[in-house]
């Protein structure tokens, strides 16, 4: 059988098989191209080697075409951040993997895939991934042949490997994004929805309000009212009156990731973009980023023009009480704690002195103090 009927008879069975991954299959446009050693995909055309493809079983196939759909679907690309590109899509590519696993694919030879990422984010394994690499002897985890090194050394193989390319434009992507959701209804309809997808960054917008007006608004409040006397205001010096001068640059935000269990990753890409907006509009305040759930994982200092690079931990239960008392403990002279979660969970018996805005994924939440803003429903 010919490479293009063996692609389109395991489109056919994927869809049968796994109704949400074969109808995005579906939509990839095949293309023959005797240049290329296996198979890319560029978010439209599906390039392939005919002789790799007709040298494959059809469990390969539905595999190869369902792992290049999910790097297309899934919104890792929201969370790469400033992350070595090679080095993020190796960890994404386990993420997906393991995902597949769950859902009883068959993982061929040579794909990246080991039981020790299950149930890991992806930016878990990428730290995990720089450890190995230095461990196993390679220069750097930077260096691309140092990563076809590593990957060649745990059985992989790097030509699978280096099958996906950028997409394009926003365009390809929304289209993607919409293909996605028409995809989940149908599974959904007929009770046969992917394992595990729902822990991925899949792409979230915010809802069509102005909650970035309320936002911005509160700190833009804080910087204002943030006064001190050293150094005093210089334009009443004249008169023999020192005055407090604003301090906006030493303006200290708190901000809280949840990374408990019922936070989706699909939320935490979510979350994660706006914090970046957040740097991004006002580069003159610190912000001090806490990752939690029923503890305090991590704790990072940006400012203004800072590399973002910090990692996701959690996934256990989600308590808010250690967050503030960390703040209390670690992060004293804070003004204001903006926390992104969903609101389910075990909050402090006594408010704070500091203001709280609560970023929330959900309108049911009951918030027993602070300010309430829903960015995602």
């Amino acid at each position: 059988m010919s490479a293009e009927n063996l692609l389109v008879k395991a489109k056919s069975q994927l869809t049968s098989r796994h109704p949400y991954f074969g109808m995005l299959a579906s939509r990839l446009k095949h293309e023959p191209r005797e240049s290329i050693a296996t198979f890319a995909s560029n978010g439209e055309r599906f390039l392939y080697n005919p002789q790799f493809i007709e040298g494959c079983t059809m469990d390969e196939l539905f595999f190869i075409l369902t792992n290049c759909v999910m790097h297309h679907i899934l919104a890792h690309q929201q969370r790469k951040l400033e992350r070595q590109g090679y080095l993020w899509q190796l960890a994404t590519d386990y993420a997906i993997n393991n995902m597949l696993h769950a859902n009883k694919f068959k993982i061929p030879e040579g794909a990246n895939y080991d039981r020790e990422f299950r149930n890991m984010y992806a930016e878990e394994i990428y730290e995990k991934l720089k450890e190995l690499i230095t461990e196993s002897g390679e220069d750097s985890y930077e260096d691309a042949r140092n990563l076809e090194s590593f990957i060649k050394k745990r059985g992989g193989d790097s030509k699978l490997f280096k099958t996906r390319k950028k997409m394009s434009n926003n365009h390809i992507e929304d289209e993607w994004e919409y293909a996605s959701t028409i995809a989940n209804q149908v599974a959904s309809k007929k009770s046969s929805l992917p394992k595990g997808l729902e822990r991925f960054g899949k792409k979230v917008r915010a809802r069509d309000i102005d909650w970035r007006f309320e936002l911005y608004n509160a700190i833009n409040r804080h910087m204002r009212n943030n006064y001190a006397f050293m150094p005093p205001n210089k334009k009443h010096l004249y008169r023999g009156v020192a005055l407090p001068s604003l301090t906006s640059d030493t303006l200290s935000l708190v901000v809280a990731i949840d990374t408990s269990g019922s936070i989706r990753e699909e939320l935490l890409g979510a979350f994660i973009a706006e914090f970046k907006s957040i740097m991004e509009n006002f580069p003159t305040v610190a912000i001090e980023l806490l990752i939690a759930d029923a503890k305090v994982h991590e704790h990072y200092t940006f400012r203004g023009g800072d590399k973002l690079d910090f990692t996701l931990r959690g996934g256990g239960g989600t308590d808010y009480r250690p967050v503030f008392d960390f703040v209390d403990t670690h992060i004293p002279n804070s003004t204001m704690l903006l926390y992104f979660t969903d609101g389910e969970g075990i909050f402090p018996r006594i408010p704070p002195a500091y203001e709280v805005l609560w970023a929330l994924s959900q309108s049911r939440a009951r918030i027993p103090f602070g300010r309430s803003i829903v960015i995602f429903d």
